[in-house]
């Protein structure tokens, strides 16, 4: 496999990492905010903004979705540099 077939598949296993943890995360604010919404109901409290909820955790599946694509990121172009190095040696 060449270096530049590794960097093309190396971006888009990070685009899909990226897209797969994010969506997980905010489905996990989701039913967070769920659960607050029916104990709020089931205590007569007043609703609960999904705002309150939702903004950080969009906030944090971006964050997290990013980091994970990074790693992914960063372990795929080290073995395309590896690749390339072990090319220019041989």
């Amino acid at each position: 496999m060449t270096a530049g077939r590794v960097v093309v598949l190396t971006m888009v296993a990070a685009l899909v990492v990226f897209c797969v943890v994010q969506d997980r995360v905010t489905a996990a604010g989701v039913r967070e905010y769920v659960m607050a919404q029916r104990a709020a109901i089931a205590r007569d409290a007043p609703p609960i903004p999904i705002d309150s909820v939702m903004r950080p955790a969009v906030h944090r599946s971006v964050v997290v979705g990013a980091s994970s694509a990074g790693v992914v990121m960063v372990c795929g172009l080290s073995g395309a540099a590896a690749i390339l190095m072990r090319q220019r040696r041989g």
